[in-house]
């Protein structure tokens, strides 16, 4: 870490002397909406008709709060929770009581206009985000599946807007470290070449006291590359964006509660991710043709020691290698106008086309604590019943032993959508419909082999061999439609909504260990001439098979911007909404079993509301939201319980932030501004379970910042949790024992930021 730091110098240095006269960023960019140019058809639409409910976030604002990845902006949006736990695979977002902790989205991620295949790549280090856009509510009519919840757009810095070098060095409390470096150039007058590079190490906030090891130390690095070509006099545009991201971390810091983190066996995660995207723009008479072609590659590996004790019960590797293809196109006609002049209909059209492989291997490996617990004890209890005495003991040879289990899985998605916007003097009509059709096929096979014998029976050494293969195919279609009715004035809008999506079904791979156990002890029994005829065997295809779940949203909101002299102005937004829930998709822990499970909980209910405000007076600025949901099951009942009018778990009922920053600015060549920042983000209460009997309590976390912007040179100073409060990001119950793990304690570091 000392060579990190005195290389980190070194560049800071070298930069610093090689600096020449240029316009510094702040008088190229701001935060302010009508500078930026999206050129992406559904993007621009959603912008200009305003009946969605969003948020935009400039790049002032990511280098002046510290905003450096997705969980970071969650308290600048209202109804939105992006918890940080487990590891960077653990990508669980939810907004509006919607969300899942494994699987599938339902938020969609676009970084350049192109769709992030995987949530496990969601959770990376933001470089250069120009602009990060959240709009909240289904968005599949356009976007598709898995953005029931909202849609998050990032655009990257552009060379088009800024040419020069920017350069940043950070270092906080627990050896936390990190380097970015990006150039951005053009070559001519139409092509523009940006280039980013980073790296960030932290030691991590929690340490294991089995070993003295730090639980949640980690590495992580990056790279883009964005090459763009305009020729704006004939509105043609190409862009080719090629990133990498790897990261390296121990993880999954979960203790029981009361007590520290104490595991013997090895939790982590490694990953790499590759995304290649082209998109081009161009005319087609008086039409618009935009076209995206993707390919992403994902490898990553996931080992966790799932009893979470320094007990010996039983450890998963769970490694993937997924491929995704893509394409989309998108045609946009050109407004058309009647002779009067009051009405006007547009509309864009698009089909897109996708194909993901994805080869899995997930083992888990039985250690003698669950060999005794989980496989002999029920074994013995299961010959006694059948009439053996009890001193016959059933024994395995084997001190551990392996469910081995490998999967191959095809999804090919093929959709085609349209809407139309009618405006009718300040009204606007837009009427949309996608049709969606999925086909998946899921390959499966798992396999154990083990040696038992019985004490004083004279059965010595005999192999039990069990094996499960089989092909699972999954297909069905859906329709995505949107309606919605906006009044517009130049400084509001108000409108409203209806608008339906879905988030995919799957397979629950992490099952097969269970059925596989359970066929092991049922194969044991039989190999010993005991046949129970209430024995329950599983049906595969029903048990690991869940289906899309489904979310019809009701909307009505108001969008404001209004200024008060040149100095002085207001916006922001009012939303309310009601959410009907179908098939809802919960993570759940099996009674007795090893892992995790996707299950469908029938149906729930939101109810909620949504504010944000946005206040500048001369050198202050004002930011705060609110968001409201009363997400409760109407009808979910697991065979033991009723939980119909419990809260639905993990989905906060509050979420607030408030933001205070006043600036000083200074009339020197030099030195620009002083810019001090205080910020608090709230949420809660978050109940746990779907019995609602564990809950982490509303809480608060003080945030503060310090800039100081001079001509190339800002020097920042920034803290986190400044008081220190103790709170829980996740909670869960795993073998009749609890655990949880801690949120973040305090944090304080600085950083060294360089334009030239």
């Amino acid at each position: 870490m000392r060579r990190f730091l005195l290389v980190c110098l070194i560049v800071s240095a070298t930069v610093a002397m090689s600096a020449t006269a240029t316009e510094p960023l702040e008088s190229t960019l701001n935060d302010t909406i009508e500078q930026i140019e999206v050129t992406e058809a559904r993007l621009s639409s959603m912008q200009q008709n305003r009946t969605v409910s969003s948020t935009f976030t400039g790049l002032r604002r990511f280098d002046d709060e510290h905003l450096d990845a997705a969980k970071d902006l969650a308290p600048l949006v209202p109804n939105l929770h992006i918890p940080d736990y487990g590891s960077r695979m653990t990508s669980s977002i939810y907004v509006r009581g919607l969300g899942a902790r494994m699987d599938n989205p339902v938020v969609g991620m676009y970084i350049d206009g192109i769709g992030i295949a995987n949530k496990n790549a969601f959770d990376i280090d933001f470089i250069d985000i120009r602009r990060a856009d959240f709009y909240r509510g289904p968005q599949g009519t356009l976007f598709g599946r898995n953005t029931i919840g909202g849609m998050l757009s990032l655009r990257s810095l552009s060379a088009f807007d800024y040419q020069g070098t920017r350069a940043s060095v950070g270092y906080a409390n627990h050896n936390d470290a990190d380097l970015r470096i990006a150039h951005y150039a053009l070559a001519g007058d139409r092509v523009a070449i940006a280039a980013t590079v980073n790296y960030h190490h932290t030691d991590g906030f929690f340490r294991n006291v089995y070993d003295n090891s730090l639980t949640d130390r980690a590495d992580n690095a990056g790279a883009r590359l964005k090459t763009e070509w305009s020729d704006r006099e004939n509105s043609v545009s190409y862009s080719n964006m090629l990133s990498y991201n790897f990261v390296k971390q121990n993880g999954f810091p979960y203790h029981q509660v009361g007590m520290p983190v104490d595991h013997n066996d090895e939790c982590s995660y490694l990953r790499h991710s590759l995304i290649e995207g082209f998109s081009f723009s161009m005319p087609i008479g008086q039409y618009t043709l935009q076209g995206t072609t993707s390919y992403q590659m994902l490898y990553d590996r996931m080992l966790m020691d799932q009893d979470y004790t320094r007990l010996s019960y039983f450890t998963l590797m769970q490694q993937q290698q997924e491929h995704f293809v893509s394409q989309e196109l998108v045609f946009t006609t050109p407004t058309l106008t009647s002779t009067s002049g009051k009405t006007a209909w547009h509309s864009l059209s698009g089909i897109a086309l996708s194909y993901k492989y994805n080869a899995m291997h997930a083992p888990v490996t039985f250690l003698s604590d669950g060999i005794d617990s989980l496989i002999l004890k029920n074994a013995n209890q299961g010959i006694v019943k059948a009439g053996f005495p009890e001193a016959l003991k059933i024994e395995l040879e084997e001190e551990q032993f392996v469910i081995d289990s490998r999967f191959r899985t095809h999804n090919l998605n093929v959709s085609a959508f349209h809407t139309s916007y009618l405006q009718w003097q300040r009204w606007q009509l837009e009427v949309g419909l996608r049709i969606d059709v999925e086909h998946a096929r899921f390959n499966y096979v798992s396999d154990a082999l083990i040696h038992y014998n019985i004490d004083y029976s004279g059965i010595s050494r005999r192999p039990v061999n069990t094996s499960l293969n089989g092909l699972i195919p999954l297909t069905y279609a859906e329709l995505i439609p949107r309606l919605a009715v906006s009044y517009n004035r130049p400084t509001w809008n108000i409108y409203a909504s209806i608008a339906e999506g879905y988030k995919a079904g799957g397979f629950n791979n992490q099952l097969f260990s269970d059925i596989l156990q359970n066929r092991m002890m049922n194969d044991m029994m039989s190999d010993m001439g005991v046949h129970f005829a209430t024995t329950q065997d599983y049906k595969v295809s029903e048990v690991v098979t869940y289906m899309p779940e489904r979310c019809l949203t009701f909307e009505v909101g108001s969008h404001f911007n209004h200024a008060i002299e040149s100095n002085h102005t207001i916006k922001g937004g009012l939303t309310a909404y009601e959410l009907e829930v179908f098939n809802q998709q919960l993570t759940t822990f099996p009674e007795h079993g090893t892992g995790r499970m996707m299950t469908n909980a029938g149906r729930s209910r939101s109810l909620g509301a949504e504010a944000a405000l946005d206040y500048t007076f001369r050198h202050l600025r004002v930011s705060t939201t609110y968001g409201f949901t009363h997400a409760t099951f109407v009808n979910y009942n697991n065979g033991k319980q009723d939980f119909a009018g419990n809260f639905v778990p993990y989905a906060p009922q509050h979420t607030a932030s408030l933001g205070l920053t006043y600036t000083f600015s200074f009339d020197h060549d030099i030195v620009h501004n002083l810019a001090l920042n205080v910020n608090s983000n709230a949420v809660g209460p978050i109940y746990w379970d779907e019995a609602n009997s564990l809950k982490q309590n509303f809480y608060a976390l003080l945030n503060a910042n310090i800039n100081l912007r001079m001509k190339y040179v800002t020097l920042q100073l920034w803290g986190k949790n400044l008081t220190n409060t103790r709170y829980d990001v996740f909670h869960f119950v795993s073998m009749s024992r609890h655990f949880l793990q801690s949120g973040k304690p305090i944090q304080f570091g600085g950083k060294i930021l360089l334009n030239f």
